[in-house]
């Protein structure tokens, strides 16, 4: 594939996935995914697996399941709770989770570790060159309750070539500074520069993991000019997917540390406090602010 064919088509599939997160809650049609990619189906369902290693079918009920293996590990919402949010009913739910992890719904829940846990973890490690779990800033007396407003997360995909941490170390200095210059150019106000993986850490295999960095933008009449620009002079231009994000609950927890020496220690932290009780999350998706380079703000979407 040529590089200006791949660009288009890496952009093309960042659409795709993006459309599956933002539509968890509806049947995603392969033709209407191509329609509105404005290609044939077959192209499309070709490009994709080439792309990701995988059919587009398999990769939205992965990333269903996965998500709701999420959801038990980390959440206290009961078991027909989390097969209504991936779109199961509650006996549908547990025989696809038997057939894709050989083990129950209840089981997994109550599961120290997942296959694929342990190697998500060295391998972060190795990536990061990560030495410390910094139990002095990750504990819960540091962490404070806040709420965030609706907001719209402008985002890219970051290259990962199946070592996806060592992918987000090595892309995220010209990635952020691009976002962080649109800040500035366009006035948002209380716009945060963050960085995550759109997957289920514990559950996901480290090399399908897709990290990303983001603007994560309230949507405030403030802001009412910069959404409209974003989407309308820098999306297609910065390569830019999006997708909504409630108003909601968060732990917070500021630590004088960079994104990389952060991330291992503050994935320890949420799941030893999900697995103790101590807090629940109410999605998947835990992220890192970065105001500083030396500075990190994690936020845990807190089931209050």
């Amino acid at each position: 594939m040529k590089t200006t064919t791949r660009e288009h088509w890496e952009w093309k599939v960042q659409l795709a996935i993006a459309y599956a997160h933002n539509n968890s809650l509806i049947d995603i049609s392969l033709k209407a995914v191509a329609d509105m990619l404005s290609v044939s189906k077959d192209i499309f369902s070709h490009k994709f697996s080439s792309l990701k290693g995988e059919p587009y079918a398999r990769y939205v009920k992965r990333t269903r399941l996965e998500a709701g293996v999420g959801y038990l590990r980390h959440s206290n919402f009961s078991i027909n709770e989390i097969s209504e949010k991936c779109r199961y009913s509650g006996e549908s739910f547990a025989k696809a989770i038997r057939s894709w992890f050989n083990i129950s719904p209840s089981g997994l829940r109550n599961q120290d570790y997942m296959p694929a846990e342990r190697h998500t973890l060295e391998q972060t490690r190795i990536a990061t060159a990560s030495q410390q779990d910094f139990p002095e800033y990750f504990n819960m007396e540091n962490t404070v309750d806040c709420r965030l407003p609706d907001c719209t997360l402008y985002y890219n995909i970051l290259p990962s070539g199946n070592d996806p941490v060592k992918g987000m170390v090595a892309s995220m200095a010209r990635y952020s500074r691009q976002l962080r210059d649109l800040t500035t150019e366009l006035a948002m106000e209380d716009a945060h520069i963050i960085t995550g993986t759109l997957d289920v850490v514990p559950v996901t295999t480290y090399d399908r993991m897709m990290m990303y960095v983001g603007l994560l933008l309230p949507n405030t009449p403030a802001n009412t000019m910069a959404h409209y620009q974003l989407i309308t002079q820098y999306k297609e231009r910065y390569r830019l997917v999006d997708r909504q994000i409630g108003e909601g609950h968060y732990k917070k927890l500021e630590v004088p540390l960079s994104f990389a020496e952060a991330g291992l220690p503050m994935y320890k932290f949420i799941n030893a406090n999900c697995r103790q009780g101590h807090f629940y999350m109410r999605t998947n998706h835990f992220f890192i602010s970065l105001p500083e380079p030396s500075v990190s703000e994690i936020y845990i979407p807190w089931q209050k």
